[in-house]
């Protein structure tokens, strides 16, 4: 066999067997339906922001923030005011998230804990 009527025998038989297994579920008539992907379902969730610390020149402080009442913690982070804050920690805590916070600049800046809220 030439090289053009090899591939083209590949290529129809990967068609033919891509279209006889398209679609194969049977429902209860007898028509054949395309099988549908089964939703999941998927907690609501929502990001909170806690009010801002003030972390001095060349000092540290720590920030927090809760969820509602109902909802866990399930992630979080930290915004602060400038690039001189790193940040040193940031964990959950209890029914929110806490973030500690080192300023190695020589302004005052400021640490804002974030949390996302689950309901479980």
């Amino acid at each position: 066999m030439t090289r053009t009527r090899v591939l083209t025998l590949i290529t129809v038989i990967a068609l033919t067997a891509g279209t006889a297994t398209a679609g194969a579920a049977v429902v209860d008539g007898g028509t054949k339906e395309a099988a549908k992907p089964k939703a999941t379902l998927r907690a609501a969730h929502g990001q909170y922001e806690g009010t801002p610390s003030n972390v001095p020149a060349g000092g540290q402080n720590s920030a927090g923030v809760s969820c509602p009442a109902g909802q866990v913690p399930t992630g979080g982070g930290a915004r602060t005011s400038g690039y001189d804050i790193y940040i040193t920690d940031s964990y959950a805590s209890g029914s929110g998230w806490t973030v500690l916070g080192k300023n190695i600049g020589s302004t005052q800046q400021s640490l804002r804990a974030v949390v996302v809220c689950t309901v479980p």
